[in-house]
């Protein structure tokens, strides 16, 4: 009912993890119309964008998420996003040290399917160990 609250958009998960990016895009838009201030708008559009092969939009919304950043400081999750979606792993995995040093909410790492391209990398058995989500 209320376009701009974030947690409404997290249909787009289930609509990137379906192939559905036209939806995904489109509930993106709407959210961004509604807030266009909310840097996990952008965050989710360039995730959706990468997983859709469509990399210099991805590029596009990551630089709009930087240029944010310089002015206010986003949570490190916003970036790990955008670069898993992207296929940049390196730099997935250096904002998710940076989430993990300043205690952010990791609690989802083990079953969150947006970081299932990370989890044949021992960095990220080892960011699960410490997080205490290991086996």
């Amino acid at each position: 009912m209320e376009p701009g609250f974030p947690r409404v958009h997290i249909v787009n998960f289930a609509y990137v993890e379906r192939g559905m990016f036209a939806e995904a895009l489109a509930d993106i838009e709407t959210w961004r119309r509604a807030d266009s201030s909310s840097p996990w708008s952008w965050s989710v559009l360039a995730y959706t964008y990468g997983r859709a092969g469509q990399q210099a939009e991805a590029q596009r919304a990551l630089d709009k998420l930087l240029e944010l950043n310089r002015r206010q400081q986003i949570a490190p999750a916003g970036f790990v996003m955008a670069y898993i979606g992207m296929g940049n792993k390196e730099q997935a995995f250096i904002w998710l040290e940076k989430a993990y040093s300043q205690h952010a909410n990791l609690t989802t790492l083990k079953v969150d399917p947006i970081y299932d391209p990370l989890r044949g990398d021992p960095r990220f058995q080892d960011l699960l160990r410490r997080v205490g989500l290991a086996q």
